[in-house]
C-alpha cells in the first residue's frame, strides 16, 4: 500500500508514524522529483522542527505519566499504612475486651465464693459460740477474701480505663486521618500514632532550606492549610517537635548543634501557626535533635524521613478549662 503526495508516492508505514515526518519526506522527495527546481530551505527546516517538537512532546507525556504512576503508588502505600495501623488498634481493642470479660467473670466467681464463705462463717460461728470457741480464725479468712475481692475489682477498673483510653486513641486516629485526608493524599503530611498519641508528620525539607530555620514560602502555605484544620479540633493542645537526621551540624554563629536547629525550627512553625489563628495557649515547641529517629539513618531516604516536624495532639487538661492554659504553660517554648 502506498501514499501519493506532490513528490510522488510515500511508503504508508512512514506517513503513519508522524504527520510532520511525512511532510519532511515529502519536501525531500519534491526536491528529488522536480529537476531544475530548488525546494525552499525554510520548508525543509520547518518540517524538521515540527518532527523534533512532536518527539519531545511524546517524551514529556511519557515522563509525566511515569511520575503520576509513582505518586499514585506512594499515596496507596500511605493509605495502606494507615489502614494497617487502624487494624492493629482494633486488634488491641478486641484483646482488651477479652481480658476485661475474663476479669469480670473472675470477679463474679470471687463474689459467689465470698457469699458461700460468709454463709459457712455464720454456720460455724453459731456452732463455735455454742461450743464456747473463738471465731477469730474465720474472721481472718473472711478478711483475706475481702482483700482479694477488692484487688480483683481494682484490676477490673484499671482494665476498663485502659480500654476507654485505647478506644479514645482509635477514635482520634480515625478523626485526624479523615480531617487531613486531602493533605495525606497529596503527600504533604503523614498521620501516625507514636507513643500512644496521634500526630502529624511534615518533612522538614518541605518547610525549610538546608541549615536554616526560616519557613520558606511553600512551607508557609502548607502550614496555613494545616492550621485551618487544627482550628477545627477542640479540647486539644498541640506540641510542635523538631527532629533532624544524624549528620552533625556545622557550627555557625546561630546554631551550635542539631539540638539548636531542631528547637529553632519548632519555634518557627509555632509562630506561623499563631499567625494563622491558633491560640498561643494551645501551643508548645520542643527540639529533639537526631535522638528520636523513626527509621534508620543508614541511607539518604531514611535521613530525609528523620528530618521532620511533628505536631502532636495532647488532651486539654481539665484545669485548663477555666483559663484556657495548661498548668504552668505560658505559650510557645523551645526545649533544650
Amino acid at each position: 500500500m502506498r501514499h501519493t503526495t506532490m513528490a510522488g508516492t510515500i511508503p504508508a508505514w512512514f506517513s503513519r508514524r508522524s504527520p510532520a515526518a511525512a511532510r519532511l519526506l515529502a519536501v525531500g522527495l519534491l526536491g528529488l522529483a522536480t529537476p531544475g527546481c530548488l525546494v525552499r530551505q525554510e520548508l525543509y527546516d520547518q518540517a524538521r522542527a515540527e518532527t523534533r517538537r512532536e518527539r519531545e512532546e511524546g517524551n514529556k507525556a511519557r515522563a509525566e505519566a511515569q511520575t503520576a504512576r509513582a505518586e499514585a503508588a506512594q499515596r496507596s502505600a500511605q493509605v495502606a499504612a494507615l489502614e494497617a495501623e487502624l487494624g492493629r488498634l482494633e486488634d488491641d481493642l478486641r484483646a482488651r475486651d477479652l481480658t476485661l470479660s475474663e476479669a469480670t467473670t473472675a470477679e463474679a466467681g470471687l463474689v459467689r465464693r465470698l457469699d458461700e464463705l460468709a454463709a459457712m462463717n455464720e454456720e460455724l460461728s453459731a456452732r463455735l459460740r455454742s461450743a464456747g470457741q473463738s471465731v477469730g480464725q474465720l474472721a481472718n479468712e473472711r478478711g483475706s477474701l475481702s482483700a482479694e475481692l477488692a484487688e480483683a475489682r481494682a484490676k477490673v477498673d484499671e482494665l476498663r480505663r485502659q480500654q476507654a483510653a485505647a478506644e479514645a486513641r482509635a477514635a482520634q486516629m480515625r478523626d485526624l486521618a479523615s480531617r487531613f485526608q486531602a493533605m495525606v493524599d497529596d503527600g504533604k503530611v503523614r498521620v501516625e500514632i507514636r507513643g500512644g498519641l496521634p500526630l502529624l508528620e511534615i518533612s522538614s525539607d518541605a518547610l525549610f532550606d538546608a541549615g536554616k530555620a526560616e519557613v520558606k514560602p511553600a512551607g508557609r502555605k502548607t502550614l496555613a492549610e494545616i492550621a485551618g484544620v487544627l482550628r477545627t479540633i477542640p479540647d486539644h493542645r498541640f506540641q510542635v517537635a523538631g527532629h533532624t537526621d544524624d549528620k552533625k551540624l556545622k557550627k555557625n554563629a546561630r546554631f551550635a548543634s542539631n539540638w539548636d536547629i531542631s528547637a529553632a525550627r519548632a519555634v518557627a512553625v509555632v509562630e506561623v501557626l499563631i499567625e494563622r489563628g491558633i491560640s498561643p495557649q494551645r501551643l508548645s515547641a520542643a527540639g529533639h535533635g537526631e535522638f528520636a529517629p523513626v527509621v534508620s539513618n543508614a541511607a539518604e531516604a531514611g535521613r530525609a524521613r528523620n528530618r521532620r516536624i511533628e505536631i502532636v495532639l495532647l488532651a486539654e487538661p481539665q484545669e485548663a478549662g477555666k483559663t484556657g492554659k495548661a498548668p504552668g504553660e505560658t505559650g510557645a517554648a523551645a526545649a533544650p
